[in-house]
């Protein structure tokens, strides 16, 4: 056997209660009961040593049980999965898991071996199972679409009551929209379509290509942010050779050589002109630079003022209401002597006293102090927005005096002209070189590497070869299904109809008069469904043997009688199949037990585990498959009723 199988399943109360389930290897167990005993609490065992987030066992276990525990073989080696079972809320953080050979479970809970956090531990099962079959850097994400885990397997393993007859819901949790989504697409690896090293490339291809997609938006971006700035340098440096400051620059002038010859034209002396000037003029330039400097300064300066008012006011508004509040304290007697709750004499009151009247002093203080403290600033705010615009009006000031001073030689007014225009124009530089090419500075983005990698792992990653070893996989489920199909009893329209199955979770019934395709909800029958579900679990499990995928060798059927025994009050204990009164309900019955001991027999390491309410005395595999009866007469169940509940 090399396909997982279950040995036996513990159940533990206080001191040495032990409750186990003793299941056959590579064969069938039944389990049989009445209403009541703790069936269904089995599945919920298996599913809560698997390392599911909550824990579902029934209020009746959790009341006796402190733990619960699975002892998995595959023929060599043995690993006993352990958990604690909280009294109540969501499932314990505490499992314990232990590998080797010859290993059984303990007599007790407090002897098992093994402890781990429940994330370890469902890596360590993972190891077992050969999912986590590749390192993953990974790992530890909480979501990775395509990234097996053991939380994935369930679908395969259980045939629950709410699934086994239904029209709507084809595999355990592929109902629930919190898991659906990773189900789907870790099926493909499950059918062993894909390996987990395949899903690692496909996972980094995705995020290499959406990093190539957002770097490819930024280096357009910043082509576009590049050809801008060529365009104004080159108007800048054409502009700058009409006033005789540079030479023409040719187009075919690179952006950096651009930004070189503006760096050059800042240098330039705004003296040197072609005809003098005269004496004002000079001062008076250099008067306007170092008043635009000034300006830029007193600008910062009253920005950061500006922050630090806008900070203060909003303490002060704090500290203002406290103030108020602080008032009412007035009507306190603080320097009476007396205590100031009880009004009487007192050390201690007066103590108490002393200390509020402290407290009080200290607040008030606070208080002037930030009273004081916002004048000052806003004194001083509005100081910098006067000096900014006193310097800005000296500015305008300079600019009158510079263009009277022009005006009053005609014969200086080309070179006015001239010396104005250049002076305009360094300004322009200046402004371009220190805002708008700073802006667009930024380090050139090299998508040739990045494009490297994608390549590379498109040639490992083959999407139509993909593609065909899904279909193929789907193929194959869907001919071993409709070959077990013909095998159950049905009715129109699923008589002779082939199943189809999707690697998405979904199947297609092809009836064989017309050849129509039917969703699963327009089958139609309790028995039609239990029919589907059985032949789609048994057809997956045979290609999971055929493709040695991980997923264990394991099939939990809950109840197959469902259909034949409608739900009755009074039927609470177990029925017999001598008991249905209708002969070919008596024969579905018959033929449903035999495919499942059948299709088992022919499997290699399957195990099938039936959870039963029915109970066939007349069939003799399935009376010595039965390990457990639970019935009114033997008065038996999962949990004792004298086991201690938890606390006594």
């Amino acid at each position: 056997m090399s396909r997982w199988n279950i040995v036996q399943i513990a159940f533990y109360g206080v001191g040495e209660s032990r409750r186990t389930i003793n299941l056959r290897q590579n064969d069938v167990t039944i389990l049989t009961g009445r209403s009541g005993t703790g069936k269904s609490a089995i599945i919920e065992a298996i599913d809560y040593c698997l390392g599911s987030e909550s824990c579902d066992l029934p209020f009746f276990v959790r009341r006796r049980a402190i733990g619960v525990a699975v002892h998995w073989t595959d023929g060599n080696i043995d690993m006993l999965v352990g958990r604690v079972v909280p009294d109540g809320g969501k499932g314990t953080e505490k499992m314990f898991v232990k590998t080797g050979a010859g290993l059984a479970l303990p007599s007790s809970f407090d002897r098992m071996q093994g402890p781990a956090p429940r994330a370890t531990a469902k890596q360590l099962i993972e190891r077992a199972f050969k999912i986590a079959d590749i390192e993953d850097a990974d790992v530890d994400e909480k979501w990775t679409v395509g990234k097996a885990t053991i939380r994935h397997i369930t679908p395969y393993l259980y045939l629950t009551s709410d699934v086994i007859i239904s029209k709507s819901k084809l595999l355990h949790d592929f109902d629930d929209p919190n898991k659906v989504r990773d189900l789907k697409a870790t099926m493909p690896y499950f059918l062993q379509a894909v390996d987990q090293e395949t899903v690692l490339i496909q996972r980094k291809l995705r995020r290499l290509e959406a990093a190539y997609g957002r770097l490819e938006r930024q280096s357009k971006s910043q082509q576009k942010s590049r050809s801008m700035v060529t365009e104004r340098a080159l108007a800048l440096l054409t502009h700058a050779s009409g006033v005789g400051l540079v030479d023409a620059p040719s187009p075919e002038t690179s952006e950096p050589e651009l930004l070189a010859l503006l760096r050059e034209i800042t240098d330039f002396d705004i003296n040197r002109t072609d005809v003098e000037l005269g004496d004002q003029l000079g001062p008076l330039e250099e008067a306007r630079k170092q008043a635009v400097r000034s300006v830029s300064s007193k600008r910062e300066e009253r920005n950061a003022l500006r922050a630090l008012v806008k900070d203060s006011s909003g303490f002060e508004t704090t500290v203002s209401e406290q103030y108020q509040k602080l008032k009412l304290v007035g009507h306190l007697r603080l320097g009476a002597g007396v205590c100031p709750v009880c009004q009487n004499p007192s050390e201690v009151g007066t103590e108490i006293a002393n200390a509020i009247s402290n407290s009080l002093s200290i607040i008030q203080q606070e208080v002037a102090s930030v009273q004081q403290v916002a004048p000052e600033l806003i004194e001083q705010l509005e100081r910098a927005e006067d000096d900014l615009k006193s310097t800005n009006s000296r500015i305008q000031e300079i600019e009158r005096q510079i263009r009277g001073a022009i005006q009053q030689n005609d014969a200086l007014r080309r070179a006015d002209d001239l010396a104005q225009a250049r002076a305009m124009t360094i300004g322009r530089v200046e402004q371009f070189l220190e805002t708008t090419v700073e802006d667009f500075q930024q380090p050139s983005i090299n998508l040739g590497d990045l494009q490297s990698q994608i390549d590379e792992l498109r040639d490992l990653v083959d999407p139509q070869a993909l593609r065909d070893k899904i279909a193929d996989a789907e193929n194959m489920v869907s001919n071993y299904s409709t070959e077990m199909l013909a095998q159950l009893p049905s009715t129109e329209p699923l008589t002779g109809a082939r199943m189809q199955f999707l690697a998405d979770g979904r199947i297609k019934i092809i009836e064989s008069v017309r050849q129509r395709s039917l969703h699963l909800v327009e089958v139609g029958s309790d028995q039609n469904y239990l029919a589907i579900h059985l032949a789609l679990l048994f057809g997956l499990h045979k290609h999971f043997e055929q493709v040695s995928s991980p997923i264990p060798g394991l099939l939990v059927i809950d109840q197959i009688s469902r259909p034949y025994y409608p739900k009755d009050e009074k039927a609470e204990d177990e029925r017999d199949l001598s008991e249905m009164k209708d002969d070919d309900d008596r024969r579905a019955m018959t033929q449903i037990v035999d495919f499942i001991f059948a299709e088992t027999a022919k499997a290699a390491g399957l195990q099938v585990l039936l959870i039963e309410h029915a109970y066939m005395a007349n069939d003799a595999r399935y009376v010595d498959a039965t390990v457990e009866r639970w019935t009114k007469e033997n008065g038996q169940k999962l949990i004792p009723d004298d086991w201690p509940e938890r606390g006594e």
